[in-house]
């Protein structure tokens, strides 16, 4: 079997779960997680290198799911009010709004996705996928 081909499938096999069920949203899994991190509650908005590490995501890929995002008005970038040149990434009312909506279809595709593979596997599944977000291998 080539390299990949087991858990590459396997994680786009789940990731097909989610689109599917967020679909009615025009969120992929990807953006969905974007808006969820930029819900949680910090002293101010991430920057894009910040937001970047938060999703352990490089800035290409960063900016590939945020584009879209910026153009229906689910997130802001404001200039850093002590620094100009800085940017941070503001979820926007509408942008809370598409999260909660979001949010009961991610959780109905939870439930089928746990109903697939047992809630033991999904939740021993789901630790370890945290804790290798965790390590530091760059």
């Amino acid at each position: 079997l080539p390299i990949c081909r087991v858990p590459c499938s396997a994680a786009r096999r789940v990731s097909s779960i989610y689109d599917s069920h967020l679909k009615s949203t025009g969120l992929k899994t990807s953006q969905f997680s974007l808006l969820a991190e930029l819900s949680h509650d910090r002293p101010k908005p991430p920057t894009m290198n910040e937001l970047s590490e938060y999703l352990v995501m490089d800035r290409s890929t960063l900016g590939h799911n945020l584009r879209p995002l910026l153009r229906q008005g689910l997130v802001l970038l404001k200039p850093d009010a002590d620094d100009g040149r800085t940017r941070r990434v503001i979820l926007t009312t509408k942008g809370a709004t598409k999260l909660s909506e979001g949010r009961r279809l991610w959780q109905t595709a939870q439930k089928e996705y746990e109903k697939m593979i047992g809630k033991g596997v999904a939740a021993e599944l789901r630790n370890t996928l945290h804790n290798l977000t965790k390590l530091d291998v760059f």
